[in-house]
């Protein structure tokens, strides 16, 4: 008798859970990246503004791809010579793993791949005149960071990170993010 009613409950319970364990849900969002360019001297700090997407397979796991777009370049001088760094490009894929996301406040981290694209202008004078080099540059390295959404709805919340994108022995390229989440 216990094992026929216990039956049919598992049968009837067991789709419920596995809802929601496992539902997936995406969520999109809008970020501006502050980046820091070391260069063995002073810091260049362009600016950006990331998009990015993500499916979220159960309260913790995540996957996120983003796309960003540079808009504010930095340079530094000494006087006679000049570098400039122009973000062109961000690209990221990351698997992103982090308390439960119906709390208040999420930490989080991300591990993934991420390939930078920039255009750097070296100038420097010389007594013929002022010498002046552009190349773009390509960074693609793997990627980390850590962060925290602070939710405002089940739907909305606002992301503050920092995220490693590049790891090169004395140029590497780090971010801070500020940004807008919205799940649907």
């Amino acid at each position: 008798m216990k094992k026929t009613l216990l039956l049919p409950l598992l049968v009837i319970a067991v789709p419920g859970f596995a809802s929601d364990v496992y539902q997936q849900d995406g969520y999109f969002g809008v970020q501006y990246n502050m980046l820091n360019q070391e260069t063995g001297g002073d810091d260049l700090e362009p600016s950006a503004l990331q998009a990015r997407f993500g499916l979220q397979f159960n309260p913790f796991v995540g996957l996120e791809g983003r796309l960003g777009y540079g808009f504010d370049d930095d340079d530094i001088s000494d006087g006679a010579a000049s570098i400039s760094l122009d973000p062109e490009w961000l690209v990221g894929a990351y698997l992103k793993v982090g308390l439960d996301r119906s709390l208040p406040v999420v930490p989080y981290v991300l591990l993934g791949h991420s390939t930078a694209t920039a255009e750097v202008t070296t100038e420097f004078s010389t007594l013929l005149g002022t010498a002046r080099n552009t190349e773009e540059r390509t960074a693609s390295d793997p990627s980390y960071g850590a962060g925290v959404e602070v939710n405002l709805s089940e739907e909305t919340a606002i992301t503050a990170e920092w995220v490693q994108l590049d790891d090169d022995d004395d140029f590497d390229l780090t971010t801070i993010n500020i940004g807008f989440l919205q799940r649907f």
